[in-house]
């Protein structure tokens, strides 16, 4: 008889530990104020872009090509890009153009438009650069789907359905080749 009374606390004992374990995580919720969960990976708040802060935005950004020049004048951004002669893929531009329009789109609250060109420089230290595209994006073309992360399609079907560009000859002659 003394057997199965043992069982039988042990198992009340064991009942009330696991009841008491399921109440714990209720406890710290309330404990902290009714504040809930707080994520630890939270995206980077927009940010009011100026003078002083654009470097910095730039200088995290991922491109993959050269930025040649940047000016920031009356919530407009321009960007030129710098491609060297002897080319890229165009997949490569398209992704730093995407990756430019989110910075400027998603990552601040006062960029109003953004100028982005690429530019061909020539090995030649005297040469002109030469214009390849140029793009002219609007916060208010830029879709909310995409602004929140989440993409439609490629990048470049994005770029090319949401923003104005305009391909110079040598632009299409790279293309082809």
């Amino acid at each position: 008889m003394k057997s199965v009374y043992r069982i039988l606390v042990v198992a009340f004992v064991s009942i009330g530990i696991a009841a008491l374990l399921s109440i714990v995580p209720k406890l710290d919720g309330s404990l902290a104020g009714g504040a809930g969960d707080t994520p630890v990976f939270r995206p980077e708040s927009a940010v009011m872009l100026s003078d002083r802060n654009l470097v910095d935005l730039l200088v995290k950004l991922p491109l993959q090509l050269d930025i040649a020049h940047v000016e920031w004048s009356d919530s407009i951004l321009s960007v030129d890009l710098r491609s060297g002669p002897d080319g890229m893929k165009s997949e490569t531009v398209y992704d730093d153009l995407y990756v430019l329009s989110q910075a400027g789109f998603a990552g601040t609250k006062n960029v109003k438009r953004m100028l982005v060109r690429l530019m061909e420089h020539p090995s030649q230290a005297k040469g002109v650069p030469q214009l390849l595209m140029a793009m002219d994006a609007k916060r208010s073309d830029a879709d909310g789907a995409a602004a929140g992360g989440r993409l439609k399609g490629t990048k470049e079907q994005y770029i090319v359905s949401s923003f104005n560009l305009t391909y110079t000859h040598r632009w299409m002659d790279r293309l082809q080749h």
